[in-house]
C-alpha cells in the first residue's frame, strides 16, 4: 500500500468538503512566494480555506475557486484549490500567495460565490 503523501494541512472548508495542502505543492509554490515560508502566512491560508472572507470562481479555469482571508492590514491571503475533485477525493491546494486585492472583482463577468 502506498504511503501517505505528507501534508500541510488537511481541513474542510466553509461547505464542508475536505481540502488538502501537500508539501510538494508547497515546496514547488515557495520559490515563487517566498511568504509561504512564514509560520503566520500558512495558518492565514488554512484560515482562508476553512473560513474566508470571499470566494471567487477562478477567471481561466472553472474548476479551481480563489479563497480569500485578510493576512494584514492591508493583504489577503489568496488560496486557489481545485474543487473538481473527483467521488471520494479531496480539493487540493494549487497556490498560495499574499496580495493586496481581490483580482477577481476586475472581470465583470465573474460573480462572487461568497
Amino acid at each position: 500500500m502506498a504511503q501517505p503523501e505528507p501534508l500541510v494541512f488537511d481541513v474542510k472548508d466553509y461547505r464542508g468538503r475536505r481540502v488538502i495542502f501537500t508539501k510538494k505543492k508547497l515546496k514547488e509554490k515557495r520559490a515563487d512566494h517566498p511568504e509561504l515560508d512564514l509560520v503566520q502566512f500558512l495558518r492565514a491560508v488554512k484560515d482562508a480555506v476553512i473560513a474566508p472572507e470571499e470566494v471567487w470562481p477562478d477567471y481561466f479555469d472553472p474548476n479551481k475557486h480563489c479563497y480569500y482571508g485578510k493576512y494584514e492590514t492591508n493583504m489577503y491571503a489568496k488560496v486557489v484549490v481545485y474543487v473538481r475533485a473527483g467521488v471520494g477525493e479531496p480539493c487540493r491546494v494549487v497556490s498560495a500567495y499574499s496580495i493586496d486585492y481581490i483580482k477577481e472583482k476586475k472581470y465583470k463577468t465573474l460573480k462572487r460565490i461568497v
